[in-house]
């Protein structure tokens, strides 16, 4: 079965979404984030380089809790997860609470963003997922066209605050939404292996990235 339209679309909005709202966040944010914490804007970018770290580590653990749930399930819960950790920002009084929020959203980077979408693409479709694939990495390549300026309009009319809590709320409806909307594996279906690299080849790649200095590019 080819996948349609609609599902690429869906999914690509949804990670295009994810990455907006985490990798592409304070590159906008740092600023007026450092000044109202009372911290460095090294600092701000330090709580970010834990969250890459964090994601890395999870990543072979994501990639196996991926092979036993599928995808959807997986993108469902880190709709939630990153909900949490942009809300934690949101309200962070200090050092401590911005470092906590984002290894909260470095556990939904870990499982959220590609690595789970692909594998529901494959769990969904087989080989036939590769056009898919492709769809969804060309839409979430805007994430920083979409995610720079949404998170530069809202921090000049609410806050650097606020512009946190709109994100957590972005992916307590739309984001939620639209993993949902997914459409479930049937019972006892099994992706062929070589349509996309194994969810566990992927988390191992990420860990070797950060350990190497390596990490990945949009």
């Amino acid at each position: 079965m080819e996948p349609s339209s609609s599902v690429i679309a869906r999914l690509g909005i949804a990670q295009t979404l994810a990455w907006g709202s985490t990798y592409y966040l304070s590159a906008m944010l740092a600023t007026p984030m450092a000044k109202d914490l009372g911290v460095s804007a090294p600092t701000i970018f330090a709580a970010f380089s834990l969250a890459l770290v964090v994601s890395a580590l999870l990543g072979p653990v994501s990639g196996r809790m991926i092979d036993r749930t599928g995808g959807r399930s997986v993108l469902v819960a880190t709709s939630l997860v990153f909900a949490v950790g942009l809300a934690g920002l949101g309200v962070a009084q200090g050092a401590v609470g911005l470092f906590a929020a984002w290894v909260i959203l470095g556990i939904g980077m870990g499982a959220g963003l590609y690595e789970a979408a692909f594998a529901t693409l494959v769990a969904l479709y087989g080989h036939h997922s590769r056009g898919a694939i492709t769809g969804i990495t060309l839409i979430a390549g805007f994430a920083s066209t979409v995610g720079w300026p949404l998170s530069a309009y809202i921090e000049a009319h609410i806050g650097w605050r606020g512009a946190c809590l709109a994100w957590a709320a972005l992916h307590l409806t739309l984001g939620l939404a639209l993993n949902l909307s997914m459409p479930r594996m049937a019972a006892g279906a099994n992706a062929p292996s070589e349509a996309v690299p194994s969810t566990r080849r992927i988390g191992r790649t990420r860990v070797t990235s950060v350990r190497s200095g390596r990490l990945p590019m949009r």
